[in-house]
């Protein structure tokens, strides 16, 4: 009688595990591919940023736009190019300006 007992749990585990585990299982698996998708996603997002963020560097030296600054600058008299380096005004442009180049580019490529 021991015997069949157990032959009789082991089935109803098993209908168990057609029933409700599977569920299970397949719950846990696409919540797990899920974490895993968004985590490379979102590595994937920080590594075109900075990409993106060295390719608008690369456009800003090859278009020399530090130095057209600086010589729009240096046409200022020198009272008000005082003022305007005591605001720091031309690293206020020259940031500005990275900003919109880079997200040009990210936008270019689609982040």
């Amino acid at each position: 009688m021991d015997f069949i007992n157990t032959v009789v749990d082991f089935f109803n585990q098993i209908l168990d595990f057609i029933n409700t585990g599977i569920y299970d299982l397949v719950t846990k698996a696409f919540a797990q591919f899920v974490i895993w998708a968004t985590v490379s996603m979102i590595k994937a997002k920080l590594y075109m940023i900075s990409f993106a963020w060295d390719v608008a560097q690369e456009i800003l030296v090859e278009l020399n736009v530090g130095a057209y600054i600086t010589l729009a600058f240096a046409q200022l008299d020198s009272t008000l190019l005082g003022i305007v380096n005591f605001f720091r005004i031309p690293e206020a442009i020259h940031i500005i300006s990275s900003a919109l180049v880079t997200r040009y580019v990210m936008n270019f490529i689609g982040v």
